[in-house]
């Protein structure tokens, strides 16, 4: 491949139209220079310029071979730029993937806390932040596949599930899990609940994923066999809400998860003990894009916001 500092040098002497202009152009000696050159033409195998008493002129391959340095160099210029504009966060674009609750709340939130301070990564029409929904297992893969910069996760204290070795976790906060009430049950106003206050109730419980694995832990622990009615599917089931803010029984969720009807619906903390999800950023090992380390900052400013109301 052709050195293109060496090409650089040529492109100087063909313009200045001498060995010692081109020398003082590209602080070299001019020696220094003429070497270069000679160098070149041994690697291209003939002649890139004669010299005459009116000075230096390109032959047909030195003219031929100036013109592509002119568009490499003019290549190499704007990929500087575009690197400084990333390297100065004033451009950047970061895929974020995140479980559902996440998504509605704090995706939203980072860009609002974000946009003051970078305001040129978000004066384009490209958005900073593409969301993409994934679950955890998805999100590894995401990152691993270089398909996703960030992702928000969580993982259950009673169901550990550990990063492979070259992803990252970042603690951002735990979210406690409570107990949704209709708004007009007798424990609505109540500081907390144990799940045997509730061992008459209807609970309603998922027909599978995480969010169904919640409820069977408590049970299990407690030794509870309340009505059990399925409704919903996955991590995060709007639809056992939708239940209990028609007054059909109750159900377990975690803080970030309440998003039906708050009218209707009261969530009510669980009793200490209760096992709580700890919601985590995850990045490849290594990370340095400005962008994404931006976003990683303020999904821990947002982590260290929610830890500080909770307290």
């Amino acid at each position: 491949m052709l050195d293109v500092v060496k090409l650089a040098t040529l492109r100087s002497v063909v313009m200045h139209g001498s060995f010692s202009a081109a020398a003082d152009a590209v602080g070299l000696t001019q020696p220094a220079v003429s070497r270069q050159v000679s160098a070149l033409e041994q690697r291209v195998g003939t002649q890139l310029v004669r010299r005459t008493q009116q000075g230096v002129h390109p032959t047909d391959a030195g003219r031929l071979l100036v013109e592509h340095t002119a568009a490499v160099l003019d290549r190499l210029a704007l990929a500087e730029a575009e690197v400084a504009e990333l390297a100065g966060l004033r451009a950047g674009h970061v895929r974020v993937g995140s479980f559902f609750t996440a998504l509605v709340y704090l995706t939203a939130e980072l860009a609002a806390l974000l946009e003051p301070r970078h305001p040129a990564l978000f004066a384009g029409t490209e958005p900073l932040i593409e969301d993409v929904l994934v679950d955890r297992a998805a999100a590894f893969r995401g990152l691993a596949a270089a398909e996703l910069d960030v992702a928000i996760v969580f993982e259950h204290d009673f169901e550990p599930d550990p990063a492979p070795p070259d992803i990252e976790l970042v603690p951002l906060f735990d979210d406690p899990p409570c107990v949704l009430l209709p708004a007009g049950h007798p424990l609505a106003g109540a500081t907390s609940v144990t799940p045997a206050q509730l061992a008459r109730e209807t609970w309603i419980r998922a027909h599978h994923g995480s969010a169904a694995r919640l409820v069977d832990h408590v049970l299990g622990r407690t030794g509870l066999h309340p009505e059990i009615l399925l409704a919903g599917h996955g991590d995060e089931p709007v639809e056992a809400q939708a239940f209990v803010a028609a007054a059909r029984g109750i159900t377990l969720a975690h803080r970030l998860n309440v998003l039906i009807d708050p009218g209707r619906i009261v969530p009510v903390p669980l009793a200490a003990g209760a096992p709580v999800r700890h919601v985590q950023a995850a990045i490849m090992l290594g990370l340095h894009a400005p962008a994404a380390r931006a976003v990683l900052d303020g999904l821990r400013e947002l982590g260290a916001q929610r830890v500080t109301r909770r307290r």
